[in-house]
């Protein structure tokens, strides 16, 4: 399922899908570059830093570095998992921060949740 996205000044139509995403499962772990092209720059930041540190990590010949290499393996995983399903709902999340809105008024009130009135 995908969601229509309109920047209100420019008149910019952009869609965005939802839900799991493929792309950033696998490359999440590839330095980050889905997270890069949804426009996530911190997440993608962190993962260059951590692809950079299990790199160094894998070169260092002692048993504590085995240790935490294993461990960081554990953990690229679970941010691949993370990424696949969250990272779609974080660019849309991003693009409604920066101003843009929904173009179909219904979905804005899904995404909003019940409304109460006092």
């Amino acid at each position: 399922m995908s969601v229509s996205l309109r920047h209100p000044l420019t008149g910019r139509v952009k869609v965005q899908p939802e839900g799991w995403s493929w792309g950033c499962f696998i490359g999440s772990g590839i330095l980050g570059i889905p997270l890069f092209s949804r426009g996530l720059v911190v997440w993608g930041a962190v993962m260059v830093v951590f692809n950079a540190t299990y790199l160094i990590v894998q070169f260092i010949p002692t048993d504590r570095a085995s240790a935490i290499e294993t461990w960081m393996g554990i953990a690229a995983v679970a941010l691949c998992f993370f990424f696949g399903f969250r990272a779609n709902a974080m660019a849309i999340d991003r693009y409604l921060s920066n101003g843009w809105e929904f173009s179909d008024r219904r979905l804005e009130l899904l995404r909003s949740g019940p409304q109460t009135h006092v």
